[in-house]
């Protein structure tokens, strides 16, 4: 109290981390980074089947021909987007799990941060849900590869932070494969309604116990030790 103002009082709303500042549109010049922003309004709207060079060009503002300089054609723009948006999100998540609390459920204050980050990038995180049930082809491999390194960070931060259970690697990484995909289905609903959030973050913490006690139970690693873990996520 400082400058005489008068003291707030705490807010009993459950931690959260901070939103991460999305740095990913920020990276390219501005022509660039113009035009991925409009790829993903687009194709986020439209889909990606029929978008044309020209189309794009007049979303983002720009010339048809000063596209070219930069990309040279829409499906090779989404591997780029998808990167730049995989980093910025595995970036803010691993800060988030930093941010838990001791007591608190990691699980809430994560998904609390990947809920805000969901709805800022609403467009972008969209195509990416889109292109991850698409066709194979780069944009479905740059998905793909980032949910792979998704968890990896996942099963490195919790593990270190103590908060797994004792299980065979495979069956660990299958239980936060599947983590991950509910996680980021329960994502979209937030983005369709937002007033559901505590509804949704109740699901979050749900999914978390569940997909690591089943693991545990599964692998036969049945003690109370195994299982309390399962349920401070």
């Amino acid at each position: 109290m400082s400058n005489g103002q008068p003291l707030r009082r705490k807010s009993s709303k459950p931690p959260t981390a901070e939103p991460a500042h999305t740095s990913f549109k920020t990276e390219y010049g501005q022509g660039r980074r113009k035009l991925l922003d409009a790829v993903a309004r687009l194709v986020a709207r439209e889909g990606s089947a029929r978008l044309t060079l020209r189309e794009l060009a007049k979303e983002a503002g720009m010339s048809h021909n000063s596209i070219y300089r930069h990309f040279p054609s829409v499906a090779d723009m989404m591997p780029t987007l998808i990167g730049d948006f995989t980093l910025e999100l595995r970036d803010g998540l691993r800060r988030a799990r930093g941010q838990v609390p001791p007591n608190a459920l990691s699980s809430r204050t994560v998904v609390g941060w990947l809920f805000d980050f969901a709805l800022a990038n609403k467009d972008t995180f969209v195509v990416a849900m889109r292109e991850r049930h698409g066709p194979h082809g780069p944009a479905r491999s740059a998905i793909e590869q980032g949910a792979h390194q998704i968890v990896a960070d996942m099963r490195s931060d919790l593990g270190q932070a103590g908060r797994l259970p004792p299980l065979p690697a495979d069956k660990l990484d299958l239980a936060l494969r599947l983590i991950v995909q509910q996680t980021f289905e329960l994502c979209l609903a937030y983005i369709e309604t937002p007033e559901r959030r505590e509804a949704l973050l109740a699901e979050a913490e749900l999914i978390f116990a569940w997909c690591l006690a089943g693991a545990a139970l599964v692998s036969g690693n049945k003690t109370p030790s195994a299982l309390a873990k399962t349920k401070s996520l």
